[in-house]
C-alpha cells in the first residue's frame, strides 16, 4: 500500500510495482489481492475516486 501511495500521481503498473519491492508479478499480485481483496487496478481507480470526490467538496 505504501508504494501505491507513493508512486499515486504517476502510472501504476504491476510490473514497476513487483520490481521496487523485489516480488515477482504473480506473487505480489496475489499477496495484494489476499490483504485487500481487490485487484491493484480495482483499488488504485477507487483510491483515484476518492481523491477527486474529496477536491470537489
Amino acid at each position: 500500500m505504501w508504494w501505491i501511495e507513493n508512486q499515486f500521481d504517476y502510472v501504476i503498473r504491476l510490473d514497476q510495482m513487483a520490481a521496487d519491492v523485489h516480488l515477482s508479478k504473480s506473487y505480489a499480485y496475489c499477496i495484494f489481492h489476499q490483504e485487500t481483496g481487490s485487484s491493484i487496478t480495482e483499488h488504485v481507480k477507487a483510491r483515484r475516486l476518492k481523491q477527486d470526490y474529496h477536491s470537489l467538496r
